[in-house]
């Protein structure tokens, strides 16, 4: 709360920035309508998909193990 106290009440048309986003891999603006939210260098299409593959791998492990260890609770209470 304090440290909102201190900014500026400057708005994007007073301060001559264009609203934007950035790239999630090297932070550099792209614009808003931008999906995926990264830039046009291949090196950071290349990042992003190795992340999105890692981020959906994780995600599967993370509901998998669950239902397994369930699943073997299951059958050795039986």
């Amino acid at each position: 709360a304090a440290r909102e106290k201190g900014r500026s009440k400057r708005t994007t048309s007073a301060s001559g920035v264009t609203a934007h986003r950035h790239c999630s891999v090297c932070w550099a603006p792209i614009p808003l309508k931008a999906e995926p939210p990264i830039c046009s260098d291949q090196e950071c299409e290349a990042t992003y998909g190795k992340r999105e593959a890692s981020r959906k791998r994780l995600t599967f492990m993370l509901y998998l193990f669950p239902a397994i260890a369930i699943l073997l609770a299951i059958l050795t209470a039986a």
